[in-house]
């Protein structure tokens, strides 16, 4: 299962691309997985999460920063450090 964290993340990724009109089939294919991979990693029951480098190239294609997938609505104009945004990816990949 995913973290409650991780699961966080997927929801600000989820919603970000509801926001810009990002299908999940059109993310699948930005990412080059398959839309049933895309569906178990936005199921809360299925263990898949986003790699970092699939998170990284859906900030690009949004136009967003990391941070604001990372932290959300926590960041308020925040400046993070480089160890804040370490710190928070390890905490992804490890599921913390």
């Amino acid at each position: 299962m995913k973290s409650k964290y991780q699961q966080e993340v997927i929801n600000r990724i989820r919603s970000l691309r509801d926001k810009h009109g990002i299908t999940q089939l059109a993310c699948a294919n930005l990412l080059g997985i398959s839309s049933g991979q895309m569906g178990n990693i936005d199921s809360y029951k299925q263990p898949h999460k986003y790699t970092i480098r699939q998170i990284t190239v859906i900030c690009d294609a949004l136009g967003i920063e990391i941070v604001e997938v990372l932290f959300g609505d926590s960041q308020n104009n925040r400046t993070f450090s480089v160890r804040d945004v370490i710190n928070a990816i390890i905490r992804y990949q490890e599921g913390l």
